[in-house]
């Protein structure tokens, strides 16, 4: 009898998430998943933007920089890797990539570039992520739009403020926190060296709402919004595996 109660909650907590996933595509009025695909979105649709790991001179063509969707970047022959997320527009989120078990960014040129669109392709700066000595595992990336068209991204970083003090971090160019790549799982040594990037918005989305997020993040960066994103992580694993 207890097994088929217990049977009853899981079966009604499934239909109950199958709710909510039902709700949240009939609220997503962007139908646009290509990353290299032009559209217009408003406040709550998802968005479907890339970001591609390779060295920095692999994003420039002829001395200017190209976005990844331009084929004269030839990335696909390149030594390089792509990431692809959808979040939802105005939404602080953290996107997190894993780097544990397949994929280390410096084995792939060690650069990162965030990117979307092709009539109005929008893309990042070329920004460090890892070679043979450092890794940089925490970002900040701003979406900017326009009437619901995406205009720029943006890397933020806070002058190693967040590291300040801790000796197992490193101070780039008095720009980036950094490990030594040598302390990270794969490479030798036991720290989790994923990469976490805070995402938020800025603009105006295609009705004219205004997007607020960035000003919400950068109200807490004294925050890390990693460690608040992995002890939520770990507190859901552990009621998880006491339910079951």
């Amino acid at each position: 009898m207890e097994m088929e109660m217990k049977m009853k909650q899981v079966t009604k907590l499934i239909a109950m998430v199958l709710m909510v996933v039902v709700l949240i595509d009939a609220s997503d009025t962007n139908h646009v998943y290509q990353p290299c695909s032009d559209t217009t979105v408003e406040k709550g649709d998802g968005f479907s933007f890339g970001i591609a790991f390779a060295s920095r001179t692999s994003f420039f063509y002829n001395h200017s920089q190209l976005s990844p969707c331009d084929r004269r970047l030839s990335l696909s022959s390149a030594n390089s890797q792509l990431a692809l997320f959808r979040p939802k527009v105005d939404e602080i989120s953290l996107l997190t990539i894993n780097t544990t078990s397949n994929f280390f960014p410096a084995s792939y040129g060690g650069y990162m570039v965030a990117f979307a669109g092709r009539k109005y392709a929008a893309r990042s700066t070329p920004v460090f992520v890892a070679n043979t000595t450092y890794i940089v595992t925490s970002f900040t990336l701003v979406l900017e739009f326009h009437k619901g068209r995406l205009q720029n991204f943006f890397w933020k970083n806070d002058g190693c403020s967040s590291c300040s003090g801790k000796s197992n971090f490193v101070c780039l160019s008095k720009q980036n926190c950094a490990i030594r790549t040598s302390s990270c799982k794969g490479q030798g040594g036991s720290t989790d060296c994923s990469l976490g990037i805070q995402l938020a918005f800025s603009g105006t989305d295609k009705h004219y709402v205004a997007l607020n997020t960035w000003y919400e993040v950068d109200n807490m960066r004294q925050y890390s919004l990693y460690g608040l994103y992995s002890n939520l992580k770990n507190s859901l694993t552990s009621q998880y595996n006491n339910f079951f």
